[in-house]
């Protein structure tokens, strides 16, 4: 991963004369220490440097003081907003809403196939020695998080195999180009091609509505993009590179960036939380688990609703606990 700014990043840096750079320690306790505020970016941003289509969303970062001579750089190498991400949530959220529900099927006198139960863990992820590999490589890192925090090594690797193969698999998206798309995109027009898929989106009231789920979930994006922006800004990460989920989880244990100010703990003692780094991402995973109420005197369904903070799916909290088991942990 690469942890320095990209050539354009870095070229207007420098040119920034007297802007030191700011970093943001995320204690382990949580607490955030603000850095000072960039002075506001002078450059001819108005000018087509910036896409126009950038430039609402460049103008609310700037006014609530998040400018920084890295800023107009990032949205003028991104060329204009993806409707994607935006898109494919409206489109989630207004099937669930307006989809003709099913019709009861009428009872039938030919006997019936059982229907095959559900799986209790994913196929194929109990399969306890890529963990054990992990864990020996990187043996120093679990037992500080361990120690510090609580929670069994074994929980810990196979949360990280679970959402990201101990971190082999990051996500296709790039996190920051993905929520600047969400944040900037506010009116249907901006995921056109979505909506004209939706049936019945013409008319006026399910303009209204695909309206105002665009804002709600412009402002949820907006709060992650900033998150993220400072965390970026802290650990020295290439914010036009940085891989992320669908949505803009990062990292290894992939959190979304909001969470990186509650639970984020700096697991190597380098003055910053970077998720990208194996000690980092397990105290931070490890912590969260910890301030969401993991006891080792709990009893296994109390762990397994611990993990289930963390995804609300009972398949992934039954993996999870599964692989740990398959590496000797005792869930009582």
């Amino acid at each position: 991963m690469r942890r320095t700014l990209s050539a354009a990043l870095l070229l207007l840096a420098l040119a920034g004369a007297g802007c030191a750079q700011n970093r943001i320690v995320y204690a382990q306790s949580g607490v955030q220490v603000q850095p000072p505020q960039y002075p506001s970016y002078q450059g001819s941003y108005t000018n087509g440097a910036i896409p126009s289509a950038w430039l609402p969303l460049y103008q609310r970062l700037r006014a609530d003081g998040l400018d920084g001579p890295d800023l107009p750089a990032l949205f003028a190498s991104m060329g204009t907003p993806s409707q994607d991400p935006m898109g494919r949530k409206i489109k989630e959220l207004y099937t669930k809403a307006f989809a003709p529900k099913p019709k009861p099927t009428p009872p039938s006198s030919k006997p019936t196939t059982p229907a095959r139960p559900k799986p209790l863990v994913y196929p194929g992820v109990i399969t306890a020695e890529k963990c054990r590999a992990f864990l020996e490589a990187n043996k120093p890192a679990f037992d500080y998080a361990e120690r510090t925090f609580g929670v069994p090594r074994q929980i810990s690797v196979s949360l990280l195999f679970v959402e990201t193969r101990l971190g082999t698999f990051l996500g296709k998206e790039k996190a920051f180009y993905t929520l600047a798309s969400m944040a900037s995109s506010r009116r249907p027009e901006a995921i056109s091609t979505y909506v004209a898929q939706l049936p019945g989106s013409t008319a006026a009231d399910r303009q209204s509505w695909i309206q105002q789920r665009m804002e709600q979930r412009s402002d949820w994006a907006y709060k992650e993009l900033v998150a993220l922006l400072k965390n970026i800004r802290s650990s020295g990460e290439d914010a036009l590179a940085m891989p992320g989920s669908i949505y803009g989880a990062i990292g290894l244990c992939q959190f979304m960036p909001t969470n990186i100010s509650h639970y984020g703990a700096d697991g190597n003692g380098d003055g910053v939380v970077n998720l990208f780094t194996v000690p980092d991402a397990v105290a931070s995973l490890a912590n969260y688990l910890a301030q969401h109420g993991w006891n080792k005197a709990a009893t296994r369904a109390q762990k397994q609703k611990v993990i289930k903070t963390y995804n609300r799916i009972d398949i992934y909290a039954n993996t999870i606990l599964g692989l740990a088991e398959a590496q000797g942990y005792v869930a009582e």
